[in-house]
This record gives C-alpha cells, sequence and structure tokens, in this order.
C-alpha cells in the first residue's frame, strides 16, 4: 500500500491534464456497491469478501488549470463476511454489516493520455453510525407427519435467522487513505476507489487474567464503485 501511495504521489505532476480551463465548481451525487472484508486478531473466523452499498455526493472545486479539490459526503455499507460453515445436513453464513458516513478531502488530477481520466488521493473521516453481526442457518430435518411420528424419508428445509447488535466493539470514528480512479464521459462518472484504513475499526484490549493484557484490533479494507452525474454550477 505504501508503494502505491508513493507511486501516486509521484505522477500526480505527469498525469494532470487542463481540463479545468473553465474553472467551474461541480457536485455530482452518485451511488454504487461496496465489496469489503475485515481482518485482524479480533475475529475469530476465517474472513471473506462481502457485498454492501454506497450513495452520496462529491463538490469538486478547482484550483488550477490542472488540480482539483474534492470533498462531500458518503454513506457506506462495508464490514466483512465469514467462510461458510458446513456439515453434512446443514450450513451457517455468516457476516458483519458496518455502516458509515465518512468525509472525505482529495486532491484530483486529471490523465494526459486518456480524456476523462483522473486519479485521485486524500484522507478521509468515518463516523460509524451501526455495526450488527448476522448469522443464517440452514438445515435439512425431518418431517412431523402426526401422532407424534416423524418420517426418515420425508424431509424439509429449515432456515433460521439471527442478528445481533455488535457497535460496542468498534470505534465510532476511524480515519483511511482514499485511493482511486475515475472516468467521466458527458458528465457521466464512473469512479473506484479503495480505502486504507490508518485508524483501525476495532482496538480493544483483552485481560488475561492476571497475566497482563493484550490487543486485539480489525481494519476495514473496503473498495467503493459508484456511478454519478456531475453538475456543473
Amino acid at each position: 500500500m505504501k508503494k502505491i501511495f508513493f507511486l501516486l504521489l509521484a505522477i500526480l505532476p505527469l498525469a494532470a491534464l487542463a481540463q479545468n480551463e473553465n474553472r467551474r465548481v461541480s457536485i455530482e451525487p452518485h451511488a454504487g456497491m461496496t465489496v469489503s472484508k475485515m481482518h485482524g486478531s479480533a475475529l475469530s473466523k476465517d474472513e471473506t469478501w462481502k457485498t454492501g452499498w454506497t450513495a452520496g455526493a462529491e463538490l469538486e472545486i478547482p484550483l488550477s488549470t490542472y488540480y482539483s479539490l474534492t470533498t462531500g459526503v458518503d454513506y457506506a455499507l462495508i464490514g466483512t463476511g465469514f467462510k461458510e460453515e458446513k456439515e453434512q445436513y446443514s450450513s451457517a453464513k455468516s457476516w458483519i454489516n458496518a455502516a458509515y458516513v465518512s468525509v472525505p478531502l482529495q486532491i484530483k488530477a486529471y490523465s494526459s493520455a486518456v480524456k476523462g481520466l483522473a486519479v485521485h488521493l486524500g484522507v478521509e473521516m468515518g463516523l460509524m453510525t451501526s455495526a450488527k453481526a448476522h448469522a443464517k442457518m440452514t438445515s435439512i430435518r425431518t418431517m412431523d407427519i402426526g401422532d407424534g411420528m416423524s418420517s426418515y424419508f420425508l424431509w424439509e428445509n429449515y432456515q433460521r435467522k439471527e442478528s445481533e447488535d455488535v457497535s460496542g466493539k468498534f470505534r465510532n470514528i476511524i480515519y483511511d487513505i482514499p485511493v482511486g480512479l475515475s472516468y467521466e464521459w458527458r458528465n457521466i462518472m464512473l469512479n473506484a476507489t479503495y480505502r486504507y484504513e490508518i485508524r483501525q475499526a476495532i482496538s480493544q484490549k483483552i485481560n488475561n487474567y492476571g497475566f497482563g493484557s493484550n490487543a486485539v484490533t480489525a481494519r476495514n479494507h473496503a473498495i467503493l464503485i459508484t456511478l454519478g452525474y456531475r453538475f456543473k454550477l
């Protein structure tokens, strides 16, 4: 991640193009999907990627002929999935949904090779609004055929869902570095951003019953893909 960060810092001056010749402020409402997972010692199961959704708006302010400053607000449902647990006649899926309202501040520069293509890099603060752990259990069981009898030949699918509020385990505020690419065509904006979390979502101290304490942590890894429309003000 550090190599990508410094590489983008190096190419920003080279990749800029005079696409801000009108110097007009614009706003871009957008919506899309998230692909995310968490990783860290605070999680006791094998993590997998999960999907969610995001929506928000971006304000772009031209700073010069070459660069823009962008800010705005985003709501994103991220978190993590866990590897499905399977037995002969049952399975269990579990995941965590963590919702954040984020405010980014980024520098944006346009590509000299492809019109409409831009790179962006900055900092972002996220406020956690909710975090819930979900589980869905599926099993096959015998059917009751009456008079207290059951049949081993007549089976039915059975599902059970559970949900638990785990927001107390999460930090209320996180910080991350958003880095990504965008492409504009006739005011339609396609954007892909990876958020590298520098203040981890979970950081707790665990007491080892008189033998000291150790910290357990977990970090969000989130990719946001959005489609929006740019209105020039």
